[in-house]
């Protein structure tokens, strides 16, 4: 399950100098991701109607459901109109729980993965939402009604559970993410942050700091190296992490700061760690979403992710495991 390899939004530049980058889709379409082999439109999550038309079951071959692996044709809608889901509407509760979850985009490759493996053990099916926590935290306290929500950090979290939008006693440390230096596939990463510097970084992407937690660590890492001001007018900011990888992966950027659990579901693509002592730690948690028709469902599935099945897959994406348990 990889980002769609198709070039991004056009050819055009890049914003510059600490804003978000606004490249114009190609074909009418936004960035793209591809999860469970289908090619999903990545939207501005901060526009309040982010979420309809981009709810997408997670539908694998052995569950029977379209394989997509050919990618829409010209004309194609990217889902069926009874696929889509207005979030504002409230759901009726399901005699078979089919649970929505809102997840952070640096999971893109590994809870897909967790999911199949859930389904697979309970017959339950999974939708998942993906993008950056801060939008995603959003959406939920405007009432989208949705069961789970996984940030990559624990401050959307904290936020969540002060304004009493999560079902107390569900919050749960579930991994600690991993930032990582990347250049264009098949070329030489710089060796450290300090390279960043050097003429051949010119555009240098990473997630918004203002609402993506692996654009807030790349901006301490940044400043901590001193370097953050230096660099101001070559960084370009994506939407979410996702985003930021696919800036690097098709030309856009230079050089990205970006999360080593979206770069180890691309093959062979080297990278750099960036030492852990640079930001906050990526301590990422999760909760049951108050309101959900699914709480049961939820926090089974949340069980799920934190035992050894679902550990193990955190841990082939580069994830380590929390540091400690959870308040």
């Amino acid at each position: 399950m990889t980002p769609s390899p198709g070039p991004l939004a056009g050819a055009g530049p890049l914003a510059g100098a600490g804003h978000a980058a606004e490249a114009g889709p190609p074909a009418g379409r936004g960035p793209l991701l591809a999860l469970a082999g289908r090619r999903l439109p990545l939207l501005p999550l901060g526009h309040p109607s982010f979420l309809v038309g981009f709810l997408v079951t997670v539908v694998l071959a052995a569950c029977g459901g379209e394989s997509g692996a050919g990618g829409w044709g010209a004309g194609e809608s990217p889902a069926r109109e009874e696929d889509r889901a207005d979030l504002s509407r409230d759901r009726p509760p399901d005699r078979d729980p089919r649970l929505l979850v809102l997840a952070a985009s640096d999971l893109v490759h590994a809870l897909p993965e967790i999911v199949e493996a859930f389904r697979v053990r309970t017959g339950m099916d999974v939708d998942l939402v993906l993008g950056s926590s801060g939008n995603l935290a959003t959406q939920i306290e405007n009432g989208a009604p949705a069961d789970l929500y996984f940030s990559a950090n624990r401050h959307f979290v904290d936020r969540l559970e002060g304004r009493g939008r999560l079902v107390p006693g569900t919050r749960r440390d579930y991994a600690v993410g991993r930032l990582a230096l990347i250049s264009a596939p098949g070329s030489s990463p710089p060796t450290g942050l300090a390279d960043l510097a050097g003429p051949e970084f010119q555009v240098i992407a990473l997630a918004n700091p203002e609402h993506a937690p692996y654009g807030m660590a790349a901006r301490e890492a940044l400043q901590a190296q001193g370097l953050w001001e230096g660099l101001a007018a070559r960084l370009v900011y994506a939407e979410n992490i996702a985003q930021a990888t696919q800036f690097v992966r098709t030309g856009n950027a230079d050089a990205g700061v970006v999360a080593l659990g979206v770069i180890l579901g691309e093959r062979n693509w080297d990278h750099r760690l960036i030492p852990d002592h640079l930001h906050t730690p990526l301590l990422q948690a999760a909760a049951v979403i108050q309101g959900s028709r699914n709480e049961a469902a939820a926090r089974r599935f949340l069980e799920f992710v934190l035992a050894e099945e679902g550990q193990t897959i955190l841990a082939r994406y580069g994830f380590e495991p929390p540091m400690e348990p959870s308040p």
